[in-house]
């Protein structure tokens, strides 16, 4: 059943790419091979633990938008901000990976579609650790300038992961004595 909703996934964006963007230049410029090799390597070094991949792909001004995290996290500015988002997210998961299910790029703008795969270790802010494991599909789009990522934009049920861990729905509130 997760293979089909990831095809479904995959289907939709791939038509979504299609109609916004047209096909009218079917063929993928130098500058976007580049763009799409510059986040498999990102995520080739994320698999090897190295955060240190964000000082040379990320723009000093980089900007990340997401809003299915709490507000204080919907949008992340730059490089710093955003490697410590991701170390805290590390310090609260085990072993994690993350599949690249599907890729195109369209200008300066690269879009793909990926499993990512972890257990929950350690407390994500206010959620407890529980001990189990998740799966969630992302969308992510980012926007180049020069070689380097200026802006990302992310998309993934979060209710599907809090779900998987036991999370949601919430647990009623105990009662104090």
């Amino acid at each position: 059943m997760r293979w089909q909703l990831r095809l479904a996934v995959s289907l939709g964006f791939v038509t979504i790419l299609l109609l916004l963007g047209g096909c009218g230049e079917c063929e993928v410029s130098k500058v976007e091979e580049q763009n799409m090799a510059l986040v498999r390597h990102v995520h080739a070094e994320l698999a090897k633990g190295n955060l240190t991949v964000f000082d040379e792909v990320l723009s000093p001004d980089y900007v990340r938008h997401c809003q299915a995290m709490p507000p204080e996290l919907q949008e992340l500015h730059g490089t710093e901000q955003f490697k410590a988002f991701i170390a805290d997210f590390w310090g609260s998961v085990s072993d994690f990976r993350e599949t690249i299910d599907v890729m195109f790029a369209s200008g300066d703008k690269v879009a793909y579609v990926t499993t990512m795969y972890a257990t929950q270790t350690g407390p994500m802010g206010d959620l407890p650790a529980t001990g189990k494991s998740f799966e969630v599909v992302n969308i992510i789009i980012h926007r180049f300038v020069d070689g380097k990522i200026v802006e990302t934009w992310v998309s993934w049920d979060n209710l599907a992961m809090l779900a998987q861990l036991g999370l949601f729905p919430p647990p009623p509130p105990t009662e104090k004595p």
